[in-house]
């Protein structure tokens, strides 16, 4: 549970008390690959921190499963549109590898957010980080090139390449699994 300890204080300091209540409504899951983390349809009650392995998240529509993006490496993981809104997820999210979350049960976070100020923080400064991620994404999808995008991604996450399809990333950088094939050539 260190792993739960060095994310929160990356925002927010916790005193040895404050995070033996913390680390008790913490617990691991374990998610083999291909299993689903969270469902369309199926309300999240947890949120997750990726202590092994990568998920993709996904959209499907028109009969095309539309990629959203990946958790992985120490990173975020799970609905959260469905866990901060208490509504059906509208998107899947799936183990592409052998994947361990540690996870904790929303009425558990809220519960801490009355008890221990730094947690309520906390939430704020998490929620702020995903909705400024989620514009950057956005603006790089509008404005920038396949290339360019591309470059991005190897810059920002070198092991995906080796570790998810080519299909979803292609789907990911919104360019066809062709375009993405070329890319990969040119660019080593």
């Amino acid at each position: 549970m260190e792993l739960v300890r060095r994310t929160i204080e990356r925002y927010v300091k916790l005193s040895d008390v404050e995070w033996s209540e913390v680390a008790q409504y913490w617990t691991r899951a374990y998610f083999p690959k291909g299993d689903f983390v969270s469902k369309v349809g199926r309300v999240e009650t947890r949120a997750y921190i990726v202590e092994e392995g990568v998920q993709r998240m996904y959209y499907e529509h028109d009969g095309n499963e539309h990629c959203l993006g990946f958790a992985y490496g120490h990173s975020w993981s799970g609905d959260y549109d469905s866990f901060l809104g208490q509504r059906p997820g509208r998107f899947q999210v799936q183990a592409v590898t052998d994947s361990v979350l540690l996870g904790i049960e929303r009425t558990d976070l809220l519960r801490l957010y009355d008890r221990i100020p730094a947690m309520d923080r906390w939430g704020r400064l998490i929620v702020e980080e995903l909705i400024q991620g989620r514009a950057t994404r956005e603006i790089e999808q509008l404005t920038l090139g396949a290339e360019e995008r591309y470059r991005r991604l190897v810059d920002r996450s070198p092991h995906l390449l080796q570790l998810v399809s080519q299909k979803d990333i292609a789907s990911y950088l919104r360019m066809t699994p062709e375009t993405f094939s070329r890319l990969r050539a040119k660019v080593r």
